[in-house]
């Protein structure tokens, strides 16, 4: 047989096909998205293939298999699963070795495009929730002369889906990428938070050109917009409206008071003609019995009209919600810079695949990600053992005859 795999009737499509089904992404689930990936692999020898080896790897993800081994090895312990969610199939055990092989081979502009038609297409943030950009490098992927890549990721606020991630090249920053992939997000009506490196006017009037709002941080690498915000806020007579909040969690004491002023848009509109306000945030954290206080300021093209002072507080905490909720979940609950695939793209293929995993979780209402990681994996070992009591007879009889048939042919 030419091929052994038992692929969907749309798992080989040509170009044209595939931009169609990009196009309908709303209506497919993400096994079948998965299908608009080009297969680098040829046809002969094909046991497995390429939606249901993905669909295997994120559903591992997703109860904490953080490896290749891992993965492998939930696979071979969820036949049951699989059977039951892609019928009948003589092979359903894929190997890490074969996933060690695969990801460097994928293209990995297409599966980021992929995901980010079809999270898009499917997205369930309200109309207003903001977006947040930030990068992250991938450090465990550092290999002598390969250098590790820096990921710039976009998140939604609330919803926490990730809306598009692409490797920022070594020869340029962020800056530019962020620019030119504006037009490629939902940007209309909401407002994009960005740190310091972004505050520049030019991105400011990018946003606007989308139809979104910007709000930005100011630090040193802005220093005459930095040292006219801290000479006017440290003015006692400033014409200042403000507003505070205050959380304590887990014996951690927090105050966040925010001051905000039009004062200035008269003066900075020569250099930052679309200012709406700005704003100082002074943070003051007490744990241990520790005060440390930080103090940061802001500019955003949102007036007072469309942005109180809460406001303003709630979006530059949503925007720490990317480093805090994506890339530490990243690290510590998915072992990301831990991570043995190095070769090629595989480590921004596997980034992309956990970004993946996190919007399906988020999408179901969950926050916790450890806990719900174990608790997926605890309930399908349990479901595994279930099945395996009630395993029919026959069943044993076929995967007896199929080892039998591989020891043979060894």
């Amino acid at each position: 047989m030419y091929s052994i795999a038992q692929p969907l009737p749309f798992s080989v499509l040509t170009d044209e096909q595939r931009q169609q089904l990009l196009q309908d992404a709303r209506l497919l689930s993400v096994h079948q998205i998965f299908a608009a990936l080009p297969d680098p692999r040829g046809k002969h020898g094909l046991r497995y293939d390429l939606p249901f080896l993905l669909t295997c790897l994120v559903a591992a993800l997703l109860c904490n298999c953080n490896s290749s081994v891992a993965v492998g090895q939930w696979c071979r312990e969820h036949h049951g699963l699989l059977r039951r969610l892609f019928g009948p199939r003589r092979f359903l055990s894929p190997t890490g070795g074969l996933y060690r092989w695969l990801l460097p081979q994928l293209s990995v502009e297409a599966l980021e495009r992929v995901l980010a038609a079809w999270v898009q297409a499917t997205l369930v943030a309200s109309a207003d929730d903001p977006i947040a950009l930030d990068g992250k490098t991938v450090r465990g992927a550092k290999i002598g002369e390969q250098h590790a890549p820096h990921l710039l990721s976009f998140r939604t606020h609330r919803s926490q889906e990730t809306l598009l991630q692409v490797e920022v090249d070594e020869k340029t920053n962020e800056i530019p990428v962020a620019k030119a992939l504006m037009a490629l997000l939902p940007v209309q009506y909401r407002v994009c938070t960005a740190d310091a490196l972004h505050t520049h006017a030019a991105f400011m009037q990018v946003v606007h050109t989308c139809q979104g709002e910007s709000l930005l941080t100011v630090k040193g690498n802005q220093p005459t917009l930095y040292a006219d915000l801290a000479t006017y806020f440290a003015d006692p007579h400033a014409i200042l409206l403000e507003a505070e909040t205050v959380d304590q969690r887990r014996g951690r004491h927090e105050v966040r008071h925010i001051r905000v002023s039009t004062e200035m848009n008269a003066y900075l509109s020569a250099s930052w003609p679309l200012v709406g306000q700005v704003a100082e945030v002074r943070r003051t954290v007490t744990c241990k019995g520790e005060t440390r206080t930080e103090v940061i300021y802001l500019m955003t093209s949102l007036t007072p009209a469309l942005a109180t002072p809460h406001r303003l507080l709630t979006l530059i905490r949503g925007h720490w919600s990317i480093e805090n909720g994506s890339h530490h979940v990243r690290d510590v609950s998915f072992g990301e810079d831990r991570s043995r695939i190095r070769s090629g793209h595989a480590p921004q293929v596997m980034a992309a695949l956990r970004n993946l995993a996190l919007t399906l979780i988020h999408r179901l209402g969950e926050s916790h990600i450890p806990r719900d990681t174990q608790r997926d994996t605890q309930r399908d070992t349990s479901e595994r053992r279930a099945g395996e009591e009630r395993r029919e007879p026959l069943q044993e009889v076929e995967e007896q005859k199929v080892a039998w048939k591989r020891a043979r042919q060894r």
